[in-house]
C-alpha cells in the first residue's frame, strides 16, 4: 500500500517549510518578528544609528530558500536603503547566514546619514524571497521603529564677538634730558652750559607746560648730580652736593627770566658722591685698550678706595681713563617731565560730530567708537575711518565684533579678513573670525579659529560645534556657566533633565519653552507638553509646525492646535 504524505497547517499558522513551497514564506510574513534599539530612532551628528533583531519562528524558513532582509528608511519624498542581510536555508549551497527550521535569529547594526526630512520616518525591513533565481517581493516591509528624534538640531548659532580696547590716554608724560658739566672739582655753572641745545630746550620745555593754562603739567624737575669716582670719598660727597644745589639755582634764574618758576615742590634734587655706574657704563662703551681689566677690576672690589688704587695702578690706561671717562662723570642730569593733557571727551565728540575725524589720531577713533557713541552707524564710521587711515587690526575686528552682534555675515566676514590679514595671530581676532565661519556655516574653519582663540568667549561656539558632532560630554564641559538654550540642551542631551529643567525654568525665549516642552514629553506631563508649546508658538510661529514632526511630541501630536 502506498503512503501519503499530507502537509498540516498547523493551529498557530505555522507553515511546515519541508513539505511546502517556499513561496510559502510570503504568506506568512507576519510570523517575523523585528525589534530595533532604540525603540524611538534618535540622530546623533547627523547619524542614525540603531540595532535591529530579526527573529523567524519554527518550521518557517524553508530549507531551500534564499531570503534578503533589506533595512529602509522611509520618509515623505523619499528612502534610504541599509546593508541587506542575506539568509538562507539549510539546503542551499552558498555562504551566507543559515536559518534553520527549527528557527533562529540575526542581529544587525545600521547606520543611516540623517536629513531633517526624517523626524518623521519609519524603519522597515524589505523582505525579498529568491527562489531559482527569481527575486519574489513581499507583500509589505515589516516596520521596525517609528520616528527619528533629532533634539540636538535644537541648538543655536549663539555669537560671542569680542572687541580689541584702545590704548587712548586722557594724558600723557612726556619728557625732555638735558646735561650741565662741571671742571673738576667745582660746583660752579658756566655760562657756556646753559647756552648749550639740550639746556635750552629743556628750559623752553618746561616754560610752555608752565604757560599752557592747564593743557600741561610740570609733574616733577629731576637734578642728579654727580662726581667722578676720584679724589676722596667725603669731599666728592659734597662736591655732587654742591654741584646739585648750582644747577638747581640756575635753572629757576633762567626760567625767571621768561618770569615762570617752578614751585618748589616739583624740584627733586639728588647727589651720588662716586658715580661707579656711570663710570662702569662708560668704559663698557669705550674702546680703550685694556678696558676688560678695568671692568675686571670693578667685578672683584666693592671698596671705593680700593676700586680707585687698583685702577690708578694700571698706569698704561690710567691717563686715558683721566681724559675721556672721568669728565663725563663731573655733571648734572636734568630731567622735566610734563603731564599733557589729550583731547577731552566732549572735545572728540565735538570733532565727530562735525565729521572732522581727520583730526584725530586712530586711538581717538576707537576710543570714540568703544565708549563715546552708542549709534551703530557712527561706530561703524569710527571704527572704517580707522581701519582706512591707519591700517589697524583692532578697527577691523571691532567693526567685524559689531556686525557679528548684527547677524550681518557678509559685513563681518569682510572686517574680520582684514583684521586676519593685519594681524591674524591676535586672539580677538580669531574669537571674532570663528563666529563668522560659524554664521556662515563653515563649521571646521570656525572650530579651527575658535580653538586657537581659546577665550572663555570662544567656547559658546566650541560647545555648539561640539553638539553638532555628538560630543554631549565635551559640549557641556565648554557652555557651563553661559546660562543659555545651548547650555540646557547639552544638560538634556547628557540625560541630566533635572539640571536641564532648573536651568531652562530661568529663560523666557522661544527655544527654551520648546525644551521645557520636551522635558515635559519625556516625563509623560501633558500639561508641560502642551503650556510650554503654546508659549515657544507665541515667539516663534515656525517651532508649531516644527513640533508637529518632532518625535518627541508623538505621543501628543493630536493635541498640539
Amino acid at each position: 500500500m502506498k503512503r501519503k504524505i499530507y502537509c498540516l497547517a498547523v493551529s498557530l499558522g505555522l507553515i511546515v517549510a519541508s513539505c511546502g513551497s517556499p513561496e510559502k514564506m510570503k504568506d506568512a510574513a507576519d510570523q517575523i518578528k523585528v525589534k530595533c534599539s532604540p525603540a524611538v530612532l534618535e540622530a546623533r551628528a547627523g547619524t542614525i544609528k540603531a540595532k535591529i533583531t530579526v527573529t523567524f519562528p519554527e518550521k518557517y524558513f524553508h530549507p531551500d530558500a534564499i531570503l534578503e532582509m533589506l533595512p529602509v528608511i522611509k520618509y515623505a519624498g523619499g528612502e534610504v536603503p541599509g546593508v541587506a542581510k542575506v539568509l538562507q536555508g539549510e539546503k542551499v549551497k552558498d555562504n551566507n547566514a543559515i536559518i534553520s527550521q527549527k528557527g533562529g535569529e540575526y542581529t544587525q547594526d545600521l547606520t543611516f546619514d540623517f536629513i531633517d526630512e526624517m523626524k518623521v520616518a519609519t524603519l522597515e525591513v524589505r523582505p525579498t524571497l529568491i527562489v531559482k533565481g527569481q527575486r519574489l517581493q513581499f507583500a509589505n516591509d515589516i516596520k521596525a521603529a517609528d520616528g527619528v528624534i533629532a533634539t540636538y538640531k535644537l541648538a543655536e548659532v549663539e555669537v560671542a564677538p569680542v572687541i580689541n580696547e584702545d590704548a587712548y590716554e586722557k594724558t600723557v608724560e612726556e619728557s625732555k634730558e638735558a646735561e650741565i658739566k662741571f671742571i673738576i672739582n667745582q660746583a660752579i655753572v658756566r655760562s657756556s652750559e646753559l647756552k648749550k641745545e639740550d639746556v635750552k630746550a629743556l628750559e623752553k620745555f618746561v616754560a610752555d607746560a608752565l604757560k599752557s593754562s592747564g593743557k600741561q603739567t610740570v609733574k616733577e624737575l629731576r637734578i642728579s648730580s654727580y662726581a667722578s669716582p676720584d679724589g676722596a670719598e667725603n669731599l666728592n660727597e659734597k662736591l655732587s652736593a654742591n654741584r646739585g644745589k648750582s644747577a638747581t639755582d640756575a635753572l629757576r634764574t633762567s626760567l625767571k627770566k621768561s618770569k615762570i618758576a617752578p614751585g618748589k615742590d616739583l624740584v627733586a634734587v639728588e647727589a651720588t658722591a662716586e658715580d661707579w655706574e656711570g663710570f662702569k657704563e662708560l668704559m663698557s662703551a669705550s674702546d680703550i685698550q685694556d678696558k676688560e681689566l678695568v671692568l675686571r677690576v670693578l667685578s672683584m672690589y666693592n671698596d671705593p678706595a680700593v676700586r680707585e688704587r687698583e685702577i690708578k695702578n694700571i698706569s698704561s690706561v690710567y691717563k686715558v681713563i683721566a681724559n675721556e671717562i672721568l669728565p663725563e662723570l663731573r655733571r648734572s642730569k636734568l630731567l622735566a617731565t610734563v603731564e599733557v593733557a589729550n583731547l577731552s571727551d566732549d572735545e572728540i565728540k565735538a570733532l565727530v560730530d562735525a565729521d572732522d575725524l581727520e583730526k584725530l589720531d586712530v586711538e581717538q577713533l576707537i576710543y570714540a567708537a568703544n565708549n563715546l557713541y552708542t549709534d551703530e552707524n557712527v561706530k561703524v564710521k569710527l571704527y572704517q575711518k580707522a581701519g582706512e587711515s591707519f591700517s589697524d587690526f583692532r578697527a577691523y575686528n571691532n567693526l567685524a565684533a559689531l556686525y557679528l552682534a548684527q547677524k550681518k555675515a557678509s559685513d563681518a566676514k569682510s572686517a574680520a579678513d582684514a583684521a586676519l590679514a593685519a594681524n591674524g595671530s591676535d586672539v580677538k581676532v580669531k574669537n571674532n573670525a570663528g563666529y563668522v565661519a560659524l554664521l556662515q556655516g563653515n563649521t571646521a574653519e570656525a572650530e579651527k579659529q575658535l580653538a586657537s582663540a581659546g577665550l572663555d568667549e570662544s567656547k559658546q561656539g566650541l560647545g555648539y560645534i561640539a553638539i553638532g558632532k555628538g560630543e554631549y560630554s565635551q559640549a557641556l564641559t565648554l557652555l557651563k556657566g553661559s546660562k543659555n538654550v545651548n547650555e540646557a540642551l547639552a544638560l538634556l542631551l547628557n540625560g541630566k533633565i533635572d539640571e536641564a529643567a532648573t536651568l531652562l525654568a530661568e529663560l523666557n525665549s522661544a527655544k527654551a519653552y520648546y525644551l521645557k516642552a520636551v522635558i515635559g514629553a519625556r516625563k509623560s506631563s501633558e500639561s508641560d507638553v502642551l503650556d510650554n508649546l503654546n508659549k515657544a508658538f507665541e515667539l516663534d510661529a515656525t517651532l508649531k509646525d516644527a513640533s508637529k514632526k518632532d518625535a518627541e511630541f508623538a505621543a501628543f501630536w493630536p493635541k498640539i492646535q
